[in-house]
């Protein structure tokens, strides 16, 4: 896979997941049975995912070394927040409606883990 369509590729995922963190917190938070006394942390988390969308877009086009950096960056974020997102399942931290969301947001990590790591074989 091209890098740059990998990294335009979790440019849009990474928007699209941002955006109701920002727009609409205590909604999501509720929905997903959180306290929406979260929607400070949420709504920051939503920012930074937005800024990670925007360095992947305006990344898209680099090469070699700063290249590899977006690329490993990406994978261990997707690694790391799966990880961690299991432990708070395993801890119970996690309400059970956030939890039935799980599979999808496994299967959307593994898929941007993969394309990733594509783009990391040819950059």
């Amino acid at each position: 896979m091209r890098p740059s369509l990998a990294l335009s590729i979790g440019a849009a995922i990474n928007i699209l997941i941002g955006l109701p963190l920002v727009l609409a917190p205590a909604q999501l938070l509720s929905s997903l049975g959180f306290a929406t006394s979260a929607e400070v942390q949420a709504r920051d988390a939503g920012v930074a995912v937005i800024g990670l969308g925007i360095i992947n877009w305006l990344a898209r086009d680099a090469v070699g070394t700063p290249l590899r950096g977006l690329l490993w960056g990406n994978i261990f974020i997707r690694v790391a927040a799966m990880g961690v997102n299991y432990w708070e399942l395993a801890a119970g931290l996690m309400p059970s409606a956030a939890a039935s969301l799980f599979p999808i947001l496994t299967a959307i990590n593994i898929a941007l883990i993969v394309v990733f790591a594509l783009a990391l074989r040819r950059a």
